[in-house]
């Protein structure tokens, strides 16, 4: 019968035990898929060149109205699949159209200066699969990060801002992208 009163203290510690390394999974499991959004983000903006250079080439202006709202409501509809708040996911994608848009807009101004590259580019079908794909996997990866806890934190601004590796990005885009990262929340 002594015994007895024993067995309800070792529990809650053997409970206490696993909540804690499913907490730790959990983290490392948020840290993972955070490092992966940063990256998404990064390759997304980094088709951003080879845009310009096809629109250079074919004599597009960079601004592409129509484009960006199929894009801002494929994020919504994405958000919402994912469990995301469609308005917070949306501030996230203008921000992230006007980093883009900054950095086409400077290469194009680059290229006004030398010869356009003269190097096969397919907007239709091959930069916008990708640049699809990666908005897709970037609304699904804000998921994953955000199941491990409710919003981004300020203590990722620095390892976001050294990811984005873009030459035609300048610190505030990627300071203003980051904000924008913040917001971002899971639905009620």
């Amino acid at each position: 019968m002594a015994f007895v009163g024993i067995a309800p203290v070792k529990q809650p510690i053997c409970l206490s035990v696993i909540l804690s390394a499913l907490i730790f999974t959990s983290t490392i499991h948020g840290a993972e898929s955070e490092s992966s959004l940063f990256q998404a983000i990064d390759e997304r903006l980094g088709y951003m060149e080879d845009v310009a250079v096809y629109k250079a080439q074919n004599q597009i202006p960079v601004e592409d109205v129509g484009r960006e709202k199929i894009v801002l409501s494929n994020a919504k509809e994405l958000a919402a699949i994912h469990g995301l708040d469609p308005d917070s996911m949306e501030r996230f994608f203008i921000a992230q159209v006007s980093a883009a848009k900054a950095i086409q807009y400077r290469y194009s101004a680059e290229l006004l200066t030398r010869e356009i590259p003269t190097r096969p580019i397919d907007l239709q079908s091959d930069i916008r699969p990708e640049l699809d794909r990666l908005g897709s996997d970037i609304v699904m990866l804000f998921s994953m990060t955000l199941q491990s806890r409710s919003a981004m934190g300020e203590e990722s601004r620095e390892r976001f801002m050294s990811t984005l590796q873009s030459r035609f990005l300048a610190d505030a885009e990627r300071g203003a992208l980051f904000d924008a990262m913040l917001e971002v929340r899971r639905s009620q």
